[in-house]
């Protein structure tokens, strides 16, 4: 956060370093192996399916884990970080500075950059990245002006973002072939979408009052299995109060105010 509002380019040439760096590695791999060869379609490759939304979602655990600082020893958070970032088609420091905000303005219809209040759970969806868009720039103009440079900056910020996205999705193509793309890497970016969506949306629900809180959910099959594959991650009260556990689920009762 300090870096982004010390420097106006922060995020330029962030975003700038990822897709010349992912367009790089993209261009070596279809030089080398082509464009991913074949599709097949079998029962063992099936099986990838299941490995993919597995991967996905253990993925985005330690990708959120890696943007608070919490993998030990420290020095792998940006490693991780960054590999599990790329992977879910994200950049560690936007998410960071914008997950922050998540922190910092809970729930307010301004200032968080998701909040769910009012909306169904596909218009969270449509709406969370253009309210982050709009968080992190707001946030941008507070600490570099609002003069037409600055909103060029943005302008640019965001095309670069989707550009190094971009970069990312071909990268991973080439990697792992059409074959592992399609039944790999797609339920993979999948389970890291709607899980992550599901799971900020199904936490931040207003209360029999109508005020918006910020709940644990275990108890049913899904959030038991959900909560083995996230480390917890339905435990999103107990995060908010506590987020640098790994697995907020071993946050104690007296602790987290039950």
């Amino acid at each position: 956060m300090n870096a982004f509002k010390k420097d106006a380019f922060h995020f330029l040439k962030y975003f700038s370093l990822n897709a010349v760096v992912f367009g790089f590695l993209a261009f070596v791999l279809w030089k080398t192996n082509g464009l991913g060869g074949s599709l097949s379609m079998n029962a063992t490759v099936m099986l990838l399916i299941p490995v993919g939304l597995v991967t996905g979602l253990v993925s985005a655990t330690a990708f959120h884990n890696a943007s608070h600082g919490n993998i030990k020893p420290r020095r792998l958070n940006a490693l991780i970080g960054e590999l599990t970032a790329s992977f879910s088609l994200e950049d560690l420091r936007c998410f960071r500075v914008g997950h922050m905000l998540h922190h910092i303005h809970t729930d307010d219809p301004e200032l968080d950059p998701h909040p769910p209040k009012g909306l169904t759970f596909f218009g969270f969806i449509m709406s969370s990245r253009q309210k982050t868009i709009e968080c992190i720039s707001r946030l941008y103009y507070q600490a570099h002006g609002a003069g037409p440079a600055q909103r060029r900056n943005v302008l640019a910020q965001i095309i670069l973002f989707h550009v190094a996205a971009l970069a990312k999705v071909v990268f991973w193509f080439l990697l792992f072939g059409k074959t592992g793309f399609l039944f790999f890497f797609v339920p993979a970016y999948l389970a890291y979408f709607f899980g992550f969506a599901h799971l900020n949306y199904a936490s931040h629900q207003d209360d029999e009052h109508g005020v918006a809180e910020v709940s644990n959910h275990d108890g049913t099959l899904f959030y038991r299995v959900m909560n083995f594959l996230t480390s917890g991650g339905y435990y999103h009260r107990n995060h908010h109060l506590a987020p640098g556990l790994y697995n907020p689920s071993k946050l104690s009762r007296a602790k987290a105010g039950v």
